[in-house]
């Protein structure tokens, strides 16, 4: 796993990304169930020398946040 701190990057970039067009409850409740939230980021910028898609993994951290941890 290229995170350092052991976020699951794939799930989270997924949920994020449905999140756009709208976080529902079942939605926060899976993200929920994540042992390790995005908010656990350090921004050490490892996964980003390692992501073979060029993704702006950090940034995607942050909407995870937004939308999943600071409230509706």
């Amino acid at each position: 796993m290229p995170c350092s701190v052991g976020i699951n990057i794939g799930h989270t970039i997924l949920w994020a990304d449905q999140g756009e067009g709208g976080v529902t409850e079942p939605m926060r409740e899976w993200y929920a169930r994540l042992p390790i939230k995005a908010s656990a980021c350090t921004e050490c910028g490892l996964c980003l020398e390692r992501c073979p898609f060029g993704v702006d993994i950090l940034e995607r951290m942050r909407m995870a946040v937004a939308l999943y941890e600071t409230g509706p």
